[in-house]
Order: C-alpha cells, then structure tokens, then sequence
C-alpha cells in the first residue's frame, strides 16, 4: 500500500541571517517536518528557535538558504493566498471598518465580486455580526483577533499560519477563540501551522506537538496529542501530556 503524499514537507531547512555587527546567526538548521491536510500541529520553544522564521517560509514572506520546502509537491517561492498568515498582532486597516478589513483579500485579489458573499459568512461565523461598520480603534483586542482570522479565513486558504495570534488576549478570551479556531478546523480542514510558547494552548488545540531546539532550531521531539475533542484541561491525560512536553524542552 502506497503511503499518501504529504501536502506540507520540509526537509532539512537552512535559514540564517546576519546581526548588525556581521555575525551570522542560524536560526533553523537540519529542520524536517510532514504536515497531512487536516492536521493541527503546534510548534514549541525557546523565543529565537525559528518558530515564527518557519512560518514565514511556509507563507513564501522569506527564503530558506538550504533545504528544500514543498506544498502539494510544488516548492514554496512566494506569497499566495492559499496560505494564510494570521500574525501575532493583528494587522488590521485603520481607515476600513471590520466589513471592508474582511473583504480586503478578496478586493486585493480581484474575486471580490464572485466571492462577496463569504465576507458576512465569516464575519458570522466569527462572532462579529453587528460591528461590520465598526472601526478598529472601536473594539476589543479579542474582536481585532477573530477579524484577523476572519481575514485569512475569507481566502477559503488550503494552510492556515497561526504565529501566536491569541498571545496578548485575556484567559478567557483566548479560550474562546481557541474553541472558535476548533470549530473552523472541523468545519474547512486545513492544515494549521500554530506557533505558542503556551503548552495548555498546544495541547488543547494540536494533534502533535513539535519542540525545536534553542537557537539554531531543529526539532528534538514530536509529541503525538492523541486525545478526544472537546479537551478536558483538568483530565490526568490532559496533564500527563502537558508533563510530557515540559519534559521535552528541559533544555541540557
């Protein structure tokens, strides 16, 4: 039997950059990773591991220098709306309401007009109906997150890349939307891409949990989350997993 292709592969990436003084900082070395279409997998680490440098690879916002990176067998060379970026802080147009925020990737595009119809279905679907009109300096950090999620969502995106979007939320918001992020992976099946320094996160949200190594980062451990949806945080499984990766990034 023919194992199936991989829709994400990542074989031996290379990424480093020069510091201002000139000094060569490697900031992924010998990095590997498989992604199958539907899988959630969390990446996990120091800060300066290559976490977020990964997702902007896999987004085409930058080159690696060695390796080689594919999606659908196809290497990644640039930017394409298939997949989306949802950034740590929310990148919202000031001057545009939330309405027109959403539409913005359709308009940019040029579907606008055959897709205009999705913008209320994911302003809906993420909990904004009522503030189409609405600025972004008039609501709440947690409202700003769901329209950047709406933003990405909109482009109907085969690969969603989630760099710590929910990072400067309050507990229960960022619990809200965690469920809210479930409940989009059950409904469009992509493959997620989500960077945390938060174990609870990781293991709430991912089906494996990928731990890179302090800067250069590669990857020292994946942690299969092979437990049942809706997670119980409290469960002596939920813990034991949490235990497991905590273990994983004990550092020598």
């Amino acid at each position: 039997m023919v194992a199936a292709e991989h829709h994400l592969v990542a074989k031996d990436i290379l990424r480093t950059f020069k510091s201002d003084d000139g000094t060569e900082l490697i900031a992924l070395q010998n990095f590997n990773l498989e992604v199958d279409h539907g899988e959630v997998v969390a990446l996990i680490g120091p800060s300066g591991c290559g976490k977020s440098t990964f997702l902007r690879l896999v987004a085409g916002l930058d080159m690696p220098q060695g390796g080689t990176l594919a999606y659908n067998g196809e290497p990644i060379t640039k930017p394409d709306p298939n997949r989306g970026f949802v950034f740590q802080q929310a990148n919202l147009y000031p001057w545009l309401t939330i309405e027109k925020n959403v539409a913005f990737g359709l308009k940019a595009n040029g579907v606008y007009k055959e897709q205009q119809g999705r913008v209320q279905e994911m302003i809906d679907l993420m909990g904004l109906t009522g503030f189409e009109k609405s600025y972004p300096h008039q609501i709440s950090g947690g409202m700003a997150a769901r329209v950047a999620i709406a933003q990405t969502l909109v482009m109907d995106p085969d690969v969603m890349l989630l760099d710590e979007p929910l990072s400067a939320l309050d507990a229960f918001t960022r619990a809200v939307i965690q469920d809210e992020i479930l409940g989009i992976c059950a409904k469009f099946n992509p493959i997620v891409l989500l960077v945390t320094h938060d174990i609870e996160e990781a293991v709430y949200l991912a089906d494996r949990v990928v731990v890179l190594s302090p800067r250069p980062g590669t990857k020292i451990a994946e942690i299969p989350v092979d437990l049942p949806h809706p997670r119980n945080r409290i469960s002596d499984e939920f813990i034991a997993k949490r235990h497991e990766i905590l273990d994983a990034l004990q550092f020598d």
